[in-house]
């Protein structure tokens, strides 16, 4: 059931990201511009995982040789709109990810993952050489998870499938009109958000070098050099609420985590938003995990201040960080630190309802993934 919601919300991310392009029009005086450069490529990745000081780890390090490819299919976004000029022609699309380690207790990932790619504002060489970060996210499966009496070694990662994340800078150098070569040095996470325990994530320094083939010419017309406008600053409040589960004990079941947010936002450019806000969360665990307590609501509730900032990608599309200070939390629920963070990526219709996905931490320890649906009050005066 976990891998078919997975591929699910996966597809739904991807529409979302790429719905809000609309075609333009034909008419008999006018050509039909294109709305991408589609790009291909293909990457061969290799590097070493980061370790953990521990007997396991060693066992598993000692016996590690990652090595995977990668296939992207991109799509430039080459239409004069604000947000790909603000951007810089930015590169959204999807990609497949398959890898070995050659290791007995970790598993063949295999992922599927949705990712943007940003150049850097300078490029060199008459263009010629140009430079990017890029993120991606997406679903993995088929890493071997561990069992206490299969696989003990393993307490990476408890589950089949997990969450795939990976960042890194890019470097691209033109050898051909439309051929290019392609390498990054990044950081790469497996992790399924403590949906299952173990669960300590898998984490390594992967390098990646290959080819990128543009399928099509970029259409430029001149309204793209258009300058961007003033941006007219405005103030947000967002409703939210998340749900998501979480596994505390290797071989227990999944809990209910629930989480309900308050924040105000403030936006003072086209690419940013900060503000402050009050999150509290429920867990069921307390109570199903201590049948013989007796647990008042303030046993299984924690309440939070917390700072959030947004980095915002088109006019719906945004990824939103937090940090968060516990102004009660409780061990029960495995609160393990005073604070913890979010990051994620949400979107945003125009009738001010947005839903995303991020995940909550403490520290480098997941909490769990929360699914959220949320409503926001504003009212922009900028054209777009």
């Amino acid at each position: 059931m976990h891998r078919v919601f997975a591929v699910n919300a996966f597809f739904l991310i991807f529409s979302l990201l790429f719905g809000e392009t609309h075609a333009i029009q034909d008419t008999d005086s006018l050509p039909r511009l294109r709305k991408f450069q589609k790009q291909f490529s293909f990457l061969m990745e290799s590097g070493p995982m980061i370790p953990r000081n521990t007997d396991w780890g060693k066992v598993v390090q000692d016996d590690f040789n990652y090595r995977a490819v990668d296939f992207r299919l991109g799509f430039k976004k080459i239409q004069p709109k604000l947000y790909n000029i603000i951007y810089r022609v930015p590169t959204f699309g999807f990609g497949f990810y398959t890898a070995t380690f050659e290791n007995i207790y970790i598993g063949k990932p295999h992922a599927l993952y949705l990712f943007a790619d940003i150049p850097f504002p300078q490029s060199f060489y008459d263009n010629r050489l140009t430079f990017s970060y890029l993120t991606a996210v997406g679903v993995s499966f088929n890493l071997k998870p561990f069992d206490p009496y299969f696989n003990p070694f393993n307490k990476f990662i408890g589950s089949y499938e997990n969450g795939y994340v990976h960042a890194a800078f890019n470097m691209q150098y033109k050898i051909l009109p439309q051929i290019s070569i392609d390498s990054s040095i990044g950081f790469k996470h497996f992790s399924n958000g403590s949906l299952k325990k173990p669960n300590t994530g898998l984490n390594f320094i992967p390098f990646s070098i290959g080819l990128r083939a543009n399928l099509n010419h970029a259409d430029f017309d001149q309204s793209f050099d258009r300058e961007v406008p003033d941006f007219i600053p405005n103030n947000q409040v967002n409703f939210l609420m998340s749900i998501g589960g979480k596994n505390y004990e290797i071989g227990e079941g999944q809990y209910l985590k629930l989480g309900f947010g308050l924040n105000y936002m403030r936006q003072q450019n086209f690419k940013y938003r900060y503000g402050l806000g009050f999150e509290m969360f429920y867990s069921e665990a307390s109570a199903l995990r201590n049948p013989t307590e007796i647990l008042s609501f303030y046993d299984r509730t924690s309440f939070a201040l917390v700072a959030s900032w947004e980095w915002v990608l088109t006019r719906h599309l945004y990824v939103p960080i937090a940090f968060g200070t516990y102004l009660h939390r409780n061990y029960l629920n495995d609160e393990i630190k005073w604070y913890y963070q979010r990051i994620g990526v949400r979107y945003r219709l125009n009738n001010h309802i947005f839903a995303g996905v991020t995940i909550k931490a403490h520290g480098f320890k997941a909490d769990f993934f929360e699914w959220t649906v949320g409503y926001t009050l504003f009212k922009d005066k900028n054209k777009y």
